[in-house]
């Protein structure tokens, strides 16, 4: 009798356990599958889960990001927010574009829910740590192209960028330049520009800097310190991470080639076209005038005569050495007066110079 509510007692107990075995497996298979799991475990599952390309598990990978997100995992966050959103900026970086495409036939775009996640991602304290920084760049994108709506579009755009150029994050500090420059801010734009180019010494910020001494925006115009930063920009080599700047590497060495070509020729012009003042004096009348080199012991350097039916210009035979003709017939005394001057000037300083002629008594 006792040994019988015993084996009773212990068969009773053996079915309970059972039972929660079988209760236990079945949310196993049929639940989330994963036991006292943490947020980022949920997310790891999940992402693995899209990665593996079974299409049954596509929406199971789904179902654990979105608990990951409950439980206010800030990756899983982020790449619910992407997946809901469909379509991103250009501007936007993003390391999902891939299991995001996997899952295009399985989950559709709901724009209202990709909005709620950039929400609640944007009320998140852990969303402002400093490694979350090309999200916090990211975030002002979708403020700036108006994908997420605010109040004041301009204001959160900025807010984010700061956040995120704070942070650290060296696009975040070159597009603060760009913020400041289309303001007319131009020594603040040239404080980040210089800061970006500091930090990760990419080709944009040195050739934004070389157009700043080249037009000379908050700082004096010069003409070679644009240079060093146009040959700084085709020296140094490309980022690493070339998502964090503008793709086409070979546009931007475009772009610094064609300005440092600018540069050097107005460098080479000012050089070659300096300017020289070349004093003179004329005796006679309106007829018919002598010029001289200026001074009390002035010498004679040409004529100017009007004949017949015409005005003849004439330089002294003394100067030597040109290629021109000795005279030639003008339709004026002044510009008689000028060729003369000039045929004078340049064989005496030089064909490659700006002459300026000021006449003495």
């Amino acid at each position: 009798m006792i040994m019988g509510k015993k084996l009773k007692s212990v068969s009773l107990f053996l079915g309970i356990c059972l039972g929660i075995y079988v209760i236990f497996m079945l949310c196993y298979l049929f639940g989330d599958g994963c036991w006292n799991c943490s947020p980022q475990d949920y997310y790891d599952r999940g992402i693995a889960m899209i990665s593996d390309g079974d299409n049954n598990n596509l929406k199971k990978g789904v179902k654990y990001l979105k608990k990951a997100a409950r439980k206010d995992n800030i990756e899983a966050i982020i790449f619910l927010g992407e997946l809901y959103l469909g379509a991103l900026p250009d501007t936007y970086l993003t390391d999902n574009k891939e299991k995001i495409a996997a899952l295009a036939s399985t989950v559709s775009a709901n724009i209202e829910k990709g909005e709620s996640y950039f929400n609640d991602l944007a009320e998140n304290q852990s969303f402002f740590d400093r490694k979350y920084s090309k999200i916090q760049y990211n975030l002002g994108m979708l403020h700036k192209t108006g994908i997420l709506k605010s109040e004041d579009k301009e204001e959160q755009y900025k807010k984010w960028l700061t956040i995120s150029a704070d942070n650290g994050n060296p696009l975040a500090i070159y597009q603060m330049g760009i913020y400041f420059n289309n303001k007319g801010k131009y020594i603040k734009a040239l404080n980040w520009f210089t800061k970006a180019f500091d930090y990760s010494q990419e080709p944009a910020s040195a050739i934004m800097i070389g157009d700043y001494y080249f037009y000379g925006k908050g700082v004096k115009k010069d003409y070679l310190r644009s240079i060093e930063w146009y040959q700084q920009a085709l020296s140094i080599p490309a980022s690493t991470d070339t998502a964090l700047w503008i793709k086409n590497r070979e546009k931007l060495n475009e772009w610094a080639t064609q300005r440092l070509n600018i540069a050097e020729k107005k460098v080479h012009g000012k050089k070659s076209k300096q300017v020289v003042i070349v004093k003179y004096s004329i005796t006679g009348n309106t007829n018919s005038f002598s010029i001289f080199t200026s001074g009390i012991n002035g010498n004679f350097i040409g004529k100017v005569k009007k004949q017949n039916d015409y005005i003849l210009a004439r330089i002294h035979t003394t100067i030597k050495s040109v290629s021109f003709s000795k005279s030639t017939k003008v339709d004026s005394m002044s510009e008689g007066l000028h060729w003369v001057l000039a045929i004078y000037a340049q064989n005496k300083y030089g064909p490659d110079k700006n002459f300026n002629f000021v006449i003495t008594k």
